[in-house]
C-alpha cells in the first residue's frame, strides 16, 4: 500500500449531529429548528420517522404555511416502521437524498440499537436460535453461553452502517432517546475496612451503541427540566467551535443552525467519492454475508468478480484487491471452523 503525505488543509464535512434526550426534552423540535437553519434558502428538510408519525405534529395544517416561529416546519416525511436494521436506516437515508433532501432528521436513531429488529433484537434472536435443539426446544443454559457470539453479526452490520454514514454528503441530525442510568460501585469504609455497594447516578444516557455519539461531528444531551437546551452536565461531544455555537443552557435557534452549517462548510471541497472503493466495499460485504461454502464459491467464481479482481491487480489498486482476498480467506476460515464444530458435536 502506498501512503500519500501532503500539507493538512481543513475540508468541508457532511454533518453528523446527535441530539439525545428523554421524552419532553425537546429533541425533535430542536432538531427541526437546527435543520431549518442548516438548509438555507434553497435546501430541503426530510424527516425519517420511526415514531409512528409523531414528527407530523410539527407539520403545517392543510392549507397553512409552515412557520418555524410558531413550531411548524416545511419538510418531507418518510414513515419508517420496523424492522429497524442498520441496513434499512441506510436505505431510508438514500431514499431521502434521492427525494432532494439536503438535511435529514432521523427520529429516532435509538431503534437501530434497541428497537424491533435492531441490533439488540438481532443478537437475542441469534442466541435463541443457537440454543434451540433439533426438536425446537430452547436450552436456557445455552442462551447465556451464546449471548457473546450472537453479537458478532449485529456489530458488523452497525459498523457497516457507520462507514456509509461517514461518507454521506447530506447533513444528518440524529434524535436519540435517553434514559436515566445508575451504576453500582464498591466503596470501602475506611474505619471498618469493609466494602459495600453504593448507587451512583449517571444521569440521562442516550440509547445507542456505546461509541455512537462520539463518532459524530458533534452531539449533546437535553433534560426534560430544561427542554431545548444543551446540558454540559450530561453526555456530549462539542469541540471548542461547537461550544461557541451551543453554550450550556442556551436555547437552540435557527441562527445556531446557520452557524453550524457555516462551520461544516468551512474549508476546501471534499474529494469525489471513490466509486471503485465503494464497489469493492459492497463486494466484501457480499462475501461476508455468504451463508454457505457454496454461496461463497458462487461469488468468487462469478465472472464479474474475477474481472474486477484482475482489474484491481492490473491498475495498481493493490490495497483494494487485498481487501477482497482477506474477506475470502476469513470466510473460508469461518466455514472450516464451523465444520470442525459440527464434526465434534456429531
Amino acid at each position: 500500500m502506498t501512503f500519500t503525505i501532503r500539507p493538512a488543509v481543513r475540508s468541508k464535512i457532511g454533518l453528523l449531529f446527535g441530539i439525545a434526550g428523554a421524552s419532553g426534552s425537546g429533541k425533535t423540535f430542536s432538531a427541526l429548528t437546527l435543520a431549518e437553519g442548516i438548509k438555507g434558502k434553497d435546501g430541503k428538510i426530510a424527516v425519517i420517522d420511526t415514531e409512528a408519525g409523531r414528527a407530523l405534529h410539527y407539520a403545517p395544517k392543510p392549507g397553512d404555511t409552515a412557520n418555524p416561529a410558531k413550531g411548524t416546519f416545511d419538510f418531507l416525511h418518510l414513515d419508517f416502521p420496523a424492522p429497524f436494521t442498520p441496513s434499512r436506516y441506510v436505505e431510508a437515508i438514500k431514499a431521502a437524498e434521492d427525494a432532494g433532501a439536503t438535511v435529514i432528521v432521523i427520529d429516532s436513531m435509538s431503534h437501530e440499537w434497541d428497537g424491533e429488529g435492531g441490533c439488540s433484537d438481532m443478537a437475542e434472536q441469534a442466541a435463541i436460535a443457537a440454543a434451540t435443539d433439533r426438536n425446537g426446544a430452547v436450552q436456557a443454559w445455552k442462551v447465556d453461553a451464546m449471548t457473546a457470539p450472537s453479537w458478532k453479526k449485529p456489530k458488523q452490520l452497525h459498523k457497516r452502517m457507520m462507514a456509509k454514514l461517514i461518507q454521506t454528503r447530506t447533513h444528518l441530525i440524529f434524535c436519540l432517546r435517553a434514559q436515566e442510568k445508575i451504576k453500582f460501585e464498591k466503596v470501602r469504609n475506611e474505619q471498618t475496612g469493609k466494602e459495600k455497594n453504593e448507587i451512583r447516578q449517571l444521569g440521562f444516557m442516550p440509547i445507542c451503541e456505546k461509541s455512537f455519539m462520539f463518532e459524530l461531528s458533534g452531539s449533546m444531551t437535553m433534560h426534560p427540566e430544561t427542554p431545548g437546551q444543551p446540558r454540559y452536565d450530561l453526555q456530549r461531544k462539542l469541540n471548542h467551535d461547537l461550544q461557541q455555537i451551543f453554550p450550556h443552557g442556551e436555547q437552540i435557534t435557527i441562527e445556531k443552525g446557520e452557524r453550524l452549517r457555516c462551520w461544516a462548510d468551512t474549508g476546501e471541497d471534499r474529494p469525489p467519492v471513490d466509486r471503485i472503493a465503494e464497489g469493492v466495499r459492497e463486494l466484501v460485504e457480499t462475501i461476508q454475508d455468504a451463508s454457505t461454502m457454496e454461496a461463497l464459491e458462487a461469488i468468487t467464481g462469478d465472472k464479474e468478480t474475477i474481472r474486477r479482481r484482475k482489474w484491481l491487480a492490473d491498475n495498481n489498486r493493490v490495497d483494494l484487491a487485498d481487501r477482497i482476498t482477506t474477506a475470502v480467506n476469513e470466510a473460508l476460515a469461518a466455514f472450516s471452523e464451523d465444520e470442525g464444530e459440527e464434526g465434534a458435536a456429531a
